[in-house]
């Protein structure tokens, strides 16, 4: 079948239909479109978006800057610590401090700018003088509290126990504290320190030779006694007052007020002033009183040569020395004038007058008869 011309169509019978085809889908497209758009979520940077008009105001508020804080010195009047600068930074008693030395506080953190303590409402630094309780209240320069007060603790700064003292002056005595050393002030041993540790006449000695004292315990062992207010090791020559002065190697106390041991040739004022050794004192002498010893008188002389014969002992045997018949013993009584020694006087004997011999004297020969 052919198709029907164009010509004989109907413009209407087309148009009809086909606006209402394109309507339909016309609407249904939007319609989608609307809805999808509707359901999107935007992508956009919310920082900007536009703040409300309140919000503007909130802004304005919070970047409003306090009031500037009044510039407060030390002393300026304050109601907290937040009210005073950084160079006073306690507000104590309604007033800005710094918390040095004598500045008021109520807690430690008042004078902790300054480095100090608080104490009994005031601020110290625990220096030497500043006032204490306890050791901890002080610092490092004066660390002993010492009667109510910071100290060093050193040669005489004040203290009630050794615990007062460092250890450069360990000990405490009448209220100071000492090292205890030569010359320091002391009322007994327990005053004094090592290197000087007697306590003599009020003061701390090392008791060494020449050292003052007044009794024996005042001085060291190296110089055990005290003689005439002095520390002396009791040696021969030194001074003594009494044989308790002396050591044991010169007991005795001699003429001169020394120590002596009392042996030959060692001075001596009687018999006393010498030893067993050398017994007898003679011309201010020991002596053994042995022949030949010398001699001022027979009782200088021992019995083995109890004749004092021209100065010296003698036993006047024959040819001994002699001044007198006396001087000689009875083997040879006669003394020589001749010869000045002891002879028999018998025959032969030297002689220079009858009485030198028994029977007579031959002046030629000058020789006994």
């Amino acid at each position: 079948m052919k198709t029907a011309p164009f010509r004989n169509l109907r413009i209407g019978a087309l148009t009809r239909p086909f606006f209402a085809t394109h309507l339909t889908v016309g609407l249904t497209v939007g319609l989608v479109v609307a809805l999808t758009t509707s359901c999107m979520v935007d992508d956009a940077d919310p920082t900007t978006f536009e703040p409300l008009a309140e919000e503007y105001e909130e802004i304005d508020q919070i970047q409003q800057p306090e009031a500037p804080l009044p510039e407060n010195h030390e002393g300026e009047s304050c109601t907290y610590d937040a009210h005073c600068p950084v160079g006073s930074p306690a507000c104590v008693d309604s007033q800005c401090w710094d918390g040095s030395d004598g500045d008021p506080c109520d807690y430690q953190s008042d004078c902790a700018y300054s480095g100090n303590r608080c104490f009994a409402g005031t601020c110290w630094d625990g220096g030497v003088g500043d006032p204490c309780t306890y050791d901890s209240h002080c610092d490092g320069s004066a660390p002993f509290c010492a009667d109510g007060a910071c100290s060093a603790g050193e040669a005489g700064d004040s203290c009630l126990y050794n615990n007062d003292c460092s250890m450069g002056a360990p000990i405490c005595v009448s209220g100071e504290c000492s090292e205890g050393g030569v010359g320091d002030s002391c009322s007994s041993d327990v005053h004094c320190g090592e290197s000087a540790p007697y306590c003599s006449l009020g003061s701390c000695s090392a008791g060494e030779v020449g050292d003052a004292c007044q009794f024996d315990p005042d001085c060291s062992p190296e110089a055990a006694y005290c003689a005439f207010g002095e520390c002396s090791a009791g040696a021969a020559g030194d001074a003594c007052d009494v044989v308790n002065d002396c050591g044991p190697a010169a007991p005795l106390c001699v003429v001169g007020d020394i120590c002596s041991a009392g042996d030959v040739g060692d001075v001596c004022g009687y018999d006393g002033d010498c030893s067993m050794s050398a017994p007898l004192c003679s011309l201010g002498e020991c002596s053994l009183g042995a022949e030949g010893d010398a001699c001022a008188y027979d009782t200088d002389c021992s019995m083995s040569a109890p004749l004092c014969s021209l100065g010296v002992c003698s036993d006047g045997q024959l040819n001994d020395a002699c001044d007198y018949d006396s001087d000689c013993s009875v083997d040879a009584p006669y003394c020589s004038d001749l010869t000045d020694t002891c002879q028999t006087g018998e025959a032969g004997s030297p002689c220079s007058l009858n009485a030198d011999c028994i029977n007579g004297c031959h002046f030629g020969l000058q020789q006994c008869v």
